[in-house]
């Protein structure tokens, strides 16, 4: 007689909601001092208002972001552990660094920036930018190391949560214009009125091509596997049709990618500031929701 044992083991989650949310904020505001440095480093006037808006941002994120990673360590002296113990083949080494020198070139970029100190702080946006590529892109190459998850393990993974954190970014950034146009615009003149518009416009241009580019990161995920293991397929199908479905499927993608393309590709709407700062809103929740799905939601099937 032939008999089946079966096990209900629990798998303790290696990446929390709470991780998950750290995620977003880091990438933000990461973004966000990206955003900032692009703003800096064009010496366009126009764009002032861009850069220290961003700078504004980076502070209130980076207050945020790390202290829910510290919440999640459970024992908030751990942290130095990572901070003092070196490995460098391992990306939380890396990303501890990381974590250490962008409050230090951020805290002197935004000071001088303030201060009006133009090339003070225009080199310190030149080294301030390797450090914020490294501080939003440590993150993807940690998840990216999650072997027995087939959401996780994928070489594109570093870049698809840049291009997922710029996304935010500009999106959030929109939001804070249209309503810095909405409160002050009335008594701007109409030479800067006309200004903060197009600078408005132009962010939700540069956002369309990074939805772009996050689709294409959600293709290629997605081919990579469902032609890999059944396993990897399963966790593929999990994503757009399981139980992430109604969230990742339908909150990131449809709301949160294929919405706001399509109101910035059609000239009638694309201009109108309530429709867009609802599509910003929508680029924001939907590009939460996908580090959650990715991170946290991907969890839900059991480790191989």
């Amino acid at each position: 007689m032939n008999i089946n044992v079966l096990f209900n083991v629990p798998h303790e989650f290696a990446l929390s909601p709470i991780i998950s949310t750290y995620f977003f904020l880091l990438g933000m505001g990461g973004g966000c001092s990206m955003l900032s440095i692009w703003a800096t480093l064009t010496g366009k006037k126009d764009y002032k208002p861009i850069a220290k808006i961003g700078a504004v941002f980076v502070i209130i994120l980076f207050c945020c972001a790390p202290l829910l990673l510290i919440i999640d360590l459970g024992q908030p002296l751990r942290f130095w552990y990572f901070v003092t113990l070196f490995n460098f083949s391992s990306p939380l080494t890396w990303g501890s660094i990381f974590l250490c020198l962008y409050p230090i070139f951020a805290s002197a970029y935004i000071t001088f920036m303030f201060m009006g100190w133009t090339r003070t702080y225009k080199a310190l946006a030149w080294c301030l930018l390797p450090v914020a590529i490294g501080y939003i892109t440590y993150i993807g190459f940690v998840v990216s190391m999650g072997v027995a998850t087939p959401a996780w393990n994928t070489p594109i993974m570093p870049a698809y949560f840049v291009t997922a954190a710029m996304s935010t970014a500009i999106a959030w950034m929109t939001m804070v214009a249209i309503v810095r146009y909405w409160l002050l615009s009335w008594k701007w003149s109409d030479e800067q009125r006309g200004l903060d518009f197009a600078i408005i416009i132009k962010l939700t241009r540069f956002l369309s091509l990074f939805l772009v580019i996050n689709l294409f990161f959600v293709f290629t995920q997605q081919v990579h596997m469902r032609f890999g293991s059944d396993w990897a397929a399963t966790a593929a199908q999990f994503l757009l049709e399981g139980k992430m479905g109604m969230s990742f499927g339908i909150i990131t993608l449809l709301f949160g990618t294929f919405l706001p393309l399509l109101v910035i590709a059609l000239p009638k709407i694309n201009k109108q500031l309530p429709i867009l700062f609802v599509c910003m809103f929508f680029v924001v929740i939907g590009i939460y929701v996908m580090r959650f799905s990715i991170t946290t939601g991907s969890q839900f099937l059991p480790i191989m």
